[in-house]
Order: C-alpha cells, then structure tokens, then sequence
C-alpha cells in the first residue's frame, strides 16, 4: 500500500511544479545547456565536457561541443542530438525542464522540472517515452 501513495505523492508533487510555473525552472534563453557537457558524447554514452569555441544556440539552449567534428555532427542532424520534448519535462510535458537534470535514454536526451521527476522516469522510461 505504501508503493502507491509515494507515486501519486510524487506525481501530484510534479504536476504541482508545473501548475506554479516555478520561475527557478524556466527555460533560458540560449542558457548552458547539460552542464556544458557535448551533448553528441552524451548520446554515445560518455560525460565529456564541452568548449565554448565549440557552440551552438539552439530551441533556447547553449550547446557545447568538445571538438568541431561532433558540432558538426549536432548540426546535420539536431533531432538526434538535442534536448527532446522542446524542452519539457520528459514526466510533466507541460512544466519547463531544468538543462542540468537530465537523463540519456535509448540515445536521447531528456530533461526534467526535478529530481523527483528524474528519479520516476528512471523508475519507468517506457511510461514516459514512446518508442
């Protein structure tokens, strides 16, 4: 009985996040996005940081890029590469998602309003993702 009242609490906490339009979450314009890390390294499954030299603005995000090859790569085919869901949470699509809570996902890269939105995604990514 437990299992089901911390998932609504949960789900309930999210969709609270969304209704209030929590302004530490909005979208910035053009703001880092992923920590700065190469979003094209990301989707291959590595962590690895991006330069400033390497960038490029994109759907409000900054996006930064260890090496001009994997700019390029970002550039020829962005859909691939990008944050999903125009920026929404990948759990409450209609709250903002937060550029530095993110999770890969089937080679994609979604980001969330919370850490509690996160920790449910990652609890159930087919819920939340269609193939």
């Amino acid at each position: 009985m437990k299992k089901p009242v911390v998932a609504l609490s949960l789900l309930l906490f999210c969709f609270a996040i969304a209704a209030a339009g929590t302004p530490g979450l909005q979208k910035p314009q053009d703001g880092l996005a992923l920590k700065g890390l190469d979003p094209v390294m990301l989707v291959k499954g590595k962590e690895v940081k991006g330069d400033e030299k390497f960038s490029i603005n994109r759907g409000g995000f900054k996006y930064l890029f260890s090496s001009s090859e994997d700019k390029e790569l970002f550039a020829k085919e962005p859909t691939k590469f990008e944050i999903q869901n125009d920026g929404k949470c990948a759990v409450v699509p209609s709250a903002e998602g937060d550029p530095e809570l993110f999770v890969v996902y089937k080679e994609r890269i979604y980001i969330f309003a919370s850490e509690m939105c996160v920790e449910r995604f990652k609890n159930n990514p087919g819920e939340y993702v269609k193939d």
